[in-house]
């Protein structure tokens, strides 16, 4: 139980956090339950509640963060300078951000989360990452684009206000195989008119949307594109 830091890991390449309970602050008042810098750490097993972040990770390449939980505070696991990092099978739920990747990092997987009554559950930033097989719901923002030449693949996106933001201006991630359902709105698109919603014609599932199935195969004729200005009133439109 602290008001600080849990565990500072500097230059620690190799060394594990596991099956560790770190107690913080309520609020976001506190410090971080696990704090790698140079280090390439592994954290697992572990329970982190209140405080600030649960992992900041500060030029930690090659980090794991897995099988953990998380509650109460800022951030789950804050990746700054930090590329080639695993965050997995983690739950985290009432924080204002599940996962945090910023910095223009590349290469990192976060790979099914669970992240739930946040704020926002996933925010990317940087290049060549993978997203796959998270579960963000009811949360005000399910997941944030912000990368380029990424893929986010097979993530279930319910019941938050918005489902998607894509943020970053050029159409070079591909965003497909997803369940993006039940949200009050689908994707709030910012810059990210172009934004590329299926790959080698495999979309994402919408539920309901608008558009005439004349073959009767079970699928609408012209392809949803949920940042399209025809479509976005589309999909509100009474008629």
């Amino acid at each position: 139980e602290t008001p600080s830091n849990g565990i500072v890991a500097l230059d620690s390449d190799g060394a594990v956090v596991r099956a560790v309970t770190v107690d913080g602050t309520a609020g976001f008042d506190g410090s971080m339950s696990v704090l790698p810098m140079y280090s390439r750490l592994v954290v697992e097993d572990s329970h982190f509640d209140g405080g600030r972040d649960a992992v900041y990770a500060h030029y930690a390449d090659g980090m794991v963060v897995r099988d953990n939980r998380v509650e109460h505070l800022r951030y789950g696991v804050h990746g700054m300078f930090t590329s080639d990092v695993l965050v997995a099978n983690n739950t985290i739920h009432d924080v204002h951000t599940g996962i945090n990747v910023m910095s223009r990092p590349t290469g990192n997987a976060l790979v099914g989360n669970h992240v739930r009554d946040s704020s926002v559950g996933i925010v990317t930033a940087g290049s060549a990452s993978h997203v796959t097989g998270n579960v963000l719901a009811d949360n005000e923002v399910g997941l944030s684009i912000g990368t380029t030449r990424s893929t986010y693949r097979a993530n279930t996106v319910v019941d938050n206000e918005v489902g998607v933001r894509s943020t970053t201006t050029l159409p070079t991630n591909d965003v497909f195989e997803n369940d993006i359902v039940g949200n009050d709105r689908a994707v709030s698109p910012g810059l990210a008119t172009l934004e590329q919603w299926a790959v080698d014609g495999r979309g994402n599932y919408w539920g309901p949307v608008p558009g005439v199935d004349r073959d009767g195969d079970g699928v609408v004729d012209r392809a949803y594109d949920p940042t399209d200005a025809v479509d976005q009133s589309a999909r509100r439109s009474p008629v």
